[in-house]
């Protein structure tokens, strides 16, 4: 079976790409521009994925399903349309889950969308 080729590295972003992100995110309302154009320009691999980021997000879909992933729990969890973006407030949750379940427990995650809470809660449960 032949391998895969490796994805290649972000595109290196000049002080003016970053200004221009930030600008047209700006422009669309985005209150975190300059912030999401670092994510944009840290994800896209090209400048015609950059562009394409960028008006997605212009056209208002969340930041996590344009970039394809959210933070979650020090995760980093794939995000698809459709799929609820995890929140940071739900971080709370699994602290809380966390400290009330008893050892050797079994704790079920099922159709809560992006899985986060179950594999961070995995992650911690060990």
């Amino acid at each position: 079976m032949p391998e895969l080729p490796l994805p290649s590295d972000p595109l290196p972003a000049s002080p003016y790409q970053r200004t221009a992100v930030a600008a047209a995110l700006r422009a669309a309302g985005c209150v975190f521009a300059e912030d999401e154009a670092e994510l944009i320009l840290a994800t896209a691999r090209t400048p015609r994925e950059v562009t394409a980021l960028v008006e997605r997000r212009a056209a208002g879909l969340p930041l996590e399903h344009v970039l394809g992933w959210a933070l979650f729990h020090g995760l980093r969890v794939v995000v698809e349309p459709g799929v609820f973006v995890p929140r940071r407030r739900t971080e709370f949750l699994v602290d809380q889950a966390v400290a009330q379940v008893p050892d050797a427990s079994v704790v079920v995650d099922l159709c809560c969308g992006s899985g986060a809470v179950g594999t961070a809660l995995a992650g911690l449960l060990g």
